[in-house]
Formats: structure tokens, sequence, C-alpha cells
């Protein structure tokens, strides 16, 4: 079986953090258990950077409330940044959200990365939200918080998703590495409790891209692949384009993702290196320049078309440009 399989949360102890939703999700399961009356909200928004538990929180919440009668007819997932427009709202997401539960009191839809549905989309799910609120409850996921219209966050019960801590990521992985109380094939004498702290920190947080890299690597060599993003990542990669060296900054940040890093940590590692040059007065201007471009690039991040390492070269290019217009005043 497969790691990623195995670190699937089930229960809410089992996500990692989340404090305050794991106490609502009990207040309502207790109230609903002792009283037969639903206490679930309509409609619940979780926010926050990818790999943080959203969808995992949005199925176990499905699972706990549903129990026997989860299925398709009562749990309906839809990812809004592929069916993001108004007739999709007025099409499928009207029809699921009139029909009623089949043995459930009430089904639960979600829809995944929220903030990709138009305007227009999202005015029209207000209504139906606030209209089929006793046939359905909406869990909705988003990236950015700021992209849902205000009369759908004021309609939501909202939970935010920060990145997971080193320690607490640490800890959720190793007790998952010890499942059966046995060590791993591979790990032999080693415990890799230290390591797998560091590179939860070095994957920016990111729960499930963490498990994603685990699963493609032989434990026994986890030391040395955390020490290599760690190399990768502590390169002064903001020097590069001080000397005007744009190629070795592009070979820098292409590298870390090809050791397996995602996107969203080695933008952060990027503002690192940024920040430790504020200092630096006789280069403030050009970091100034830089940090201009990187603001706007982190505006485009999650709705860029193409892969990773385009977005990295659109960019590197865009800075390249702004530094050399700077130079040239």
């Amino acid at each position: 079986m497969k790691f990623v399989e195995s670190a699937r949360p089930t229960t809410m102890d089992e996500m990692v953090g989340l404090d305050d939703l794991k106490a609502d999700v009990n207040s309502w399961y207790s109230h609903e258990y002792q009283t037969g009356q639903s206490a679930l909200p309509q409609a619940l928004l979780f926010h926050g950077p990818p790999g943080t538990g959203k969808t995992s929180a949005a199925y176990v919440i499905a699972r706990t409330f549903l129990g026997d009668d989860f299925n398709t007819m009562n749990f309906i997932e839809s990812n809004a940044s592929d069916d993001r427009g108004i007739d999709f709202i007025r099409g499928s997401f009207k029809t699921a959200m009139r029909t009623k539960g089949i043995g459930a009191n009430r089904k639960i839809i979600l829809l995944d990365e929220a903030d990709g549905l138009t305007p227009q989309a999202q005015d029209a799910m207000r209504q139906l939200i606030e209209k089929y609120a006793h046939n359905a409850m909406v869990i909705l996921t988003c990236n950015e918080i700021e992209k849902i219209r205000p009369a759908i966050r004021s309609r939501c019960s909202i939970y935010a998703f920060p990145p997971v801590s080193p320690e607490a990521g640490g800890k959720r992985l190793w007790d998952l590495l010890n499942l059966d109380g046995t060590e791993r094939d591979g790990l032999g004498e080693y415990h890799p409790a230290v390591d797998l702290e560091r590179l939860v920190e070095l994957m920016n947080g990111d729960m499930r891209a963490t498990i994603m890299f685990l699963d493609s690597i032989d434990l026994a060599d986890l030391e040395e692949r955390v020490n290599i993003f760690e190399a990768s990542s502590a390169e002064d990669s903001i020097a590069y384009a001080i000397n005007n060296e744009w190629f070795n900054l592009r070979r820098n940040l292409h590298g870390q993702i090809k050791s397996g890093r995602t996107l969203p940590a080695v933008l952060n590692g990027f503002y690192s290196n940024i920040y430790s040059h504020f200092e630096d007065e006789d280069t403030l201007d050009m970091i100034w320049d830089i940090m201009v471009v990187y603001g706007d690039s982190m505006t485009h991040r999650y709705t860029w078309p193409g892969d990773d390492y385009s977005f990295l070269d659109w960019m590197v290019s865009k800075m390249r440009k702004q530094v050399n217009r700077g130079n040239e005043i």
C-alpha cells in the first residue's frame, strides 16, 4: 500500500492542527447524537495554501455525519476550477442542492477550489445555498479567500488552514511510519524524526507534497535527500540577480523543483533570500525592483496556465527586465 493511502486521515483527530475546527465538529456531532437534530452550518469555507488538509477535512466531516449513508448520492464533489461558470451553478449544482439525500437528513456538497468560480457564478450560488440549506450543506475550499465574494463569506463558517508546522507535521509522519509498531522496510536502525520535521519545513508545510515525496523515495535515503533540499534552498539565489547571472538563478530555482520541492516552497524560500538583502544599502534599489516582480508573480501562482518551470521562467524574465530597466535610469 502506498504511504499516501495510509496517510489519508479518517477522523478529525488524525488531522494536523485545526483545533478550532476539531472542537466545532465534535460539538456538532455531540449535539446531533444527543438530540437527533443537525447542528451543521449551512456552509463551510476552508481557506489556505495547497496541501494543508482542506479536502481531507471535508471528506472526514462527510464520513462522520453521513456514516453508513456516505456514498456518491449523498456526498457530491466537484472541482470549481473546472466547472467555474454560472451554467454549472444553475445546472449541476442547483440539481444537487434541490434533491434530497438518500437515507441521510442532509447531503454534503464539496466545491474544491471555489476561488475559481466567476463572480456571477458565486452570486447565483449564494441564493441556492440559502434556499436549499435544509437539503444540503456546502463545503467550499479555496487557496485565496479574497477571491470569494463577501456575500458568500458572510454565509459560511470560515476556517483557516495554515501551513503545517514542522513539529506537528513531523510527529504525524513519524506516527504513520510506525503504524504497526515496527520500523518501515529500509530504515534499519535509523530514526528520521528530525529529518521529517526538516522536510515538512522545506516543503512549506504542505503535507500532501511531503507525503508524495516520501512515497517516491527509499526512506533510507531520507537524510541525504533532505540535505540536498537544504543545500539548494540555502543557496543565495538573489546574489545571482544582483550579479546579473539570470541563467544561474533559473538553474537554482529549476533545480529545487526537480529535486522534489513544491512551487510554494521554492517561492517562500526565494522571499527569504530577498528579505536577507534588505539591509544591503548598495543593492537596495535592485532589491526593491525584484520585490515588485515577486509580489506581482505571487498573485498569479494559482492561476498560471503552464507548469512550475514555465512560471519560474516567466518570473525570472520579468525580474531581469525590471532590474535592467532600473539600471538604465
